[in-house]
């Protein structure tokens, strides 16, 4: 997505994307739909006749130290904690999918350049379980494919939450890209547009019009600096300290420096520098005292501490094995 906004804003093409927002989307698959989804994706019988088995005249009931209800019916929903359960959703999801695969829905997608021999691929609709994203080229096809959607919410008995929606769009204006407010309807519902400036969120990535990342600076600013400022006031030893700041902090940044792109000379100036502060002072080190050494790994004499630099050098560089790996054609290309 973030290289779809970037070459729609770099080659001032119009570009409208909105997220949808379902309304407690595992529990509300009927288990109806789940039996003939099944069929309609030729699962074997076998198969299908063990699903029948969990999913038929199926019953739950609530048990308290003192206290037990009656049995209740349900009939909505996939259960909770099985694997299965995800592979189920999906499959019900596919048969939407699977419709808007017609070449008269792919040609509404937006197309950006994605491989070396220039050719032009569509993209219009990215699903993650239940978090969508529709994207078009222009506002009114973006329309039709949420009117197709809405009529499937409804034959499968899913809601769409629309104030949770989120509608973004860009397009030329003169001789340059600006946002805009796309005006798109659910239902005859209006969805909230991204406001100019401000960002949305998708699959944990922030999105604004100039992919600025600032939203992903912050959080990671303030996370850095609140933990180990909580760490500082524990009552522990400080290699007990470091041990925490080692294991536990850089893994909860890992996933902004895997997702965000991000300069890393504002990663060395801005998060290495309020890490050394914490490291002198744990290890009682003068400020004009180097860190080199601390870093060196244990059989070079070192504590094997790493800054957030070198965490974010190796985020990047899974990030992109895994893309280079991708089976994709259109991922490998990123």
């Amino acid at each position: 997505m973030a290289n779809i906004i970037n070459s729609a804003r770099l080659k001032q093409r119009s570009l409208v994307i909105t997220l949808l927002d379902l309304k407690n989307a595992f529990g509300t698959v009927h288990h109806n739909l789940i039996l003939e989804v099944l069929k309609f994706h030729h699962i074997p019988n076998h198969i299908r006749d063990l699903v029948h088995s969990v999913y038929t005249n199926f019953q739950t009931s609530m048990i308290a130290p003192h206290f037990q209800s009656p049995f209740l019916h349900v009939g909505r929903g996939v259960l909770q904690g099985d694997c299965l359960s995800p592979l189920l959703f999906n499959l019900c999801l596919n048969t939407f999918i699977q419709h808007i695969k017609a070449e008269k829905y792919k040609q509404f997608g937006f197309s950006c350049n994605t491989s070396s021999d220039t050719s032009f691929i569509p993209v219009h609709w990215f699903q993650f379980a239940d978090d969508a994203a529709v994207i078009s080229g222009q506002e009114q096809e973006n329309q039709i494919l949420l009117n197709r959607f809405s009529i499937w919410c409804k034959w499968a008995g899913i809601k769409i939450r629309v104030d949770k929606c989120v509608a973004f769009g860009t397009k030329k204006s003169s001789t340059k890209s600006i946002q805009f407010n796309p005006k798109l309807t659910i239902d005859r519902i209006l969805v909230p547009a991204v406001k100019s400036g401000n960002s949305f969120r998708y699959l944990g990535r922030h999105f604004d019009f100039d992919m600025s990342n600032n939203m992903h600076k912050s959080e990671l600013s303030d996370t850095l600096n609140a933990t180990l400022s909580e760490i500082d006031l524990l009552p522990l030893h400080p290699k007990n300290k470091l041990l925490l700041y080692n294991k536990y902090l850089l893994s909860k940044l890992s996933w902004h420096f895997t997702v965000a792109n991000l300069p890393k000379t504002w990663v060395c100036e801005h998060l290495d520098n309020n890490v050394a502060k914490y490291l002198r002072k744990w290890l009682e080190l003068p400020v004009s005292a180097t860190l080199s050494n601390i870093v060196l790994p244990y059989n070079k004499f070192g504590l094997n501490i790493q800054l957030p630099s070198t965490k974010f050098i190796q985020c990047q560089t899974v990030l992109r094995n895994t893309l280079r790996t991708s089976p994709n054609k259109d991922i490998q290309s990123l």
